[in-house]
């Protein structure tokens, strides 16, 4: 019988937090003898996804060199309010897949102590650090995961249509917690003549029907004929693929005031967000969760991409200099979890719009100060004023709803 392969390290998941974490401990000269074994069942060759943030000059430079586009300006619209944003120097940035995954894999394949698993990870033992594959076993010192999650964070879906073939035997998110979904369709389109401005991104259009959810539709720019248009929902549940074909139809009528174009490419994505806290890590374990396992996505946002570079470079610091891991530095401070809580719980509840949220928010904090409070750059004081933005009352009625449901669970 062979013995058991150990590592110093098993990553059970090769995302963004796997990849982006492995390389910011190997980046560390007093870690860079780790043996690191990276698991997947996904070999990450395709262009599966996107991602955007906004960063200031500084932090775009300690970014992966991976920056698809960059876009200086900013539109936002709402009934509340519309402007072009004085963002004081932040841009928005979009990255694909493919080439973050491109340059991860080419910057670990310099390290001969990394070793890449194609195999799908059956459960993990937290005591000892056994990681059960399809047809064997691995050990790790440590274990970080995010490819398991307490429950399914977003559902499995029919590609041809989306609707979600609910499993009555899933686990379901804990009973008392908001879980909305952020699912978004988008289309690359290509126009006969110029129609864009290649340096301007709209930032959340939400001028388009409601319903009886969050909608809005970004509108992101590659030249002056091409352009990634996105539409996007907070919501329980997805709609048919047919709700989402005629929003795009309609906002590129009607707003875009383009008749003739062609679909280019096309994607669909699903991003959790909920205000369950995804335990990073339990005393006496050898996991230690990342990702959304590990509470990385934003759950007010959904954005994870700068999140996850901070939260990996902290980590991998913190390591380095203590000779151990330290879960807890990749944790917000209490308070930012509670505002996104409370948040969730106005919009699930539909206490105050999405439109006029962020509506106020833009139009009364400007842009700036919006994105270091959602960046959770800020101190108490500035999150008061940041607060003070929206209408109050709404929010009073969501805390208390939530610190209602937190006794009650």
């Amino acid at each position: 019988m062979s013995s058991t392969q150990h590592f110093d390290i098993v990553f059970t998941g090769t995302g963004l937090s796997g990849l982006s974490t492995a390389i910011a401990l190997l980046d560390q000269p007093e870690l860079e003898h780790l043996s690191i074994a990276l698991v997947d069942r996904d070999d990450k060759n395709k262009n599966d996804r996107t991602w955007c943030f906004w960063a200031q000059p500084d932090e775009l430079r300690q970014m992966p060199p991976v920056v698809f586009r960059s876009w200086p300006h900013f539109q936002f619209h709402s009934p509340v309010h519309s402007e072009q944003l004085n963002t004081r120097g932040y841009t928005y940035n979009m990255v694909r897949g493919l080439d973050f995954y491109t340059w991860a894999k080419q910057t670990l394949a310099k390290y001969p102590n990394v070793v890449w698993i194609n195999d799908t990870v059956q459960s993990v033992d937290e005591t000892s650090g056994t990681v059960h594959l399809s047809d064997r076993s691995i050990t790790g010192s440590w274990v970080l995961n995010s490819a398991l999650t307490p429950f399914s964070v977003v559902p499995n879906y029919r590609k041809d249509d989306f609707v979600p073939p609910f499993s009555t035997n899933a686990a379901q998110p804990p009973a008392q917690t908001v879980h909305l979904l952020q699912h978004f369709k988008g289309w690359i389109i290509r126009t006969p003549k110029p129609v864009f401005e290649p340096d301007s991104v709209t930032f959340m259009d939400f001028r388009v029907e409601q319903g009886d959810d969050t909608r809005f539709v970004y509108v992101l720019p590659f030249s002056t004929t091409e352009a990634l248009v996105e539409f996007t929902l907070f919501s329980p549940e997805l709609l048919s693929g047919g709700a989402y074909v005629e929003a795009l139809h309609d906002y590129i009528r009607t707003f875009l005031k383009i008749d003739h174009y062609d679909i280019v490419e096309e994607e669909f994505g699903i991003i959790p967000m909920s205000d369950y806290t995804f335990p990073n890590h339990t005393e006496g374990s050898r996991v230690i969760h990342i990702g959304t396992a590990g509470g990385f996505v934003k759950a007010s946002s959904g954005y994870a991409f700068k999140r996850t570079q901070r939260r990996a470079r902290a980590f991998a610091a913190n390591w380095a200099r203590h000779g151990r891991p330290d879960p807890s530095v990749m944790r917000s401070h209490w308070r930012y979890p509670a505002y996104d809580a409370v948040l969730l719980r106005v919009l699930n509840d539909k206490l105050l719009p999405a439109h006029q949220v962020f509506g106020y928010f833009f139009k009364n904090q400007g842009a700036y100060n919006v994105f270091r409070f959602l960046d959770e750059d800020t101190n108490f004081l500035q999150d008061l004023r940041a607060m003070s933005a929206v209408p109050i009352w709404p929010f009073v009625k969501g805390a208390f709803r939530f610190l209602w449901s937190k006794w009650r669970s």
